[in-house]
């Protein structure tokens, strides 16, 4: 009885552990989805939409950075990109998963950025590492950072 009353202990734990794993294992998919797809619309903006373009960003953004974003967002980078005529795309490159629970996924994106404007006749080209945090809230996947690195 005892050996039985063992076994039936450790399958459940192992029946727990296998559907954590697979939980994580969906939040990372999801995150990395729609991170990706964030990532491209926050760094890719037209001079000419822009205010419109940051405020159907907004509120796919949670955390701190929404207000970061939305502060810096209206005092520089509107600005600044209307006065130099900025349009500039994004593409993610590669993205690799830093740490994951069910409801939150740190990633590290590789990103290439092509740029316009009166600064110079011809597409200015970067690319950079970006680190973002994700945090599923009320079922949807927020951004919640992203710092350049």
């Amino acid at each position: 009885m005892l050996v039985a009353g063992g076994l039936v202990a450790v399958a459940a734990a192992i029946t727990l552990q296998v559907h954590d794993h697979r939980q994580v294992d969906a939040a990372q998919t999801q995150a990395r989805d729609r991170a990706t797809q964030l990532l491209g619309d926050v760094l890719s903006y037209d001079f000419n939409t822009i205010d419109a373009h940051f405020a159907d960003i907004l509120p796919s953004l949670g955390g701190d950075l929404r207000g970061q974003f939305d502060s810096v967002g209206k005092e520089v980078i509107i600005p600044s990109a209307k006065q130099r005529q900025v349009v500039t795309s994004a593409t993610v490159v590669e993205s690799s998963v830093v740490s994951a629970s069910e409801d939150a996924v740190t990633l590290l994106f590789f990103v290439n950025q092509s740029t316009t404007s009166t600064d110079s006749a011809a597409p200015k080209l970067d690319g950079s590492r970006v680190r973002v945090g994700m945090t599923e809230q009320e079922g949807t996947w927020v951004m919640t950072e992203m710092t350049p690195v």
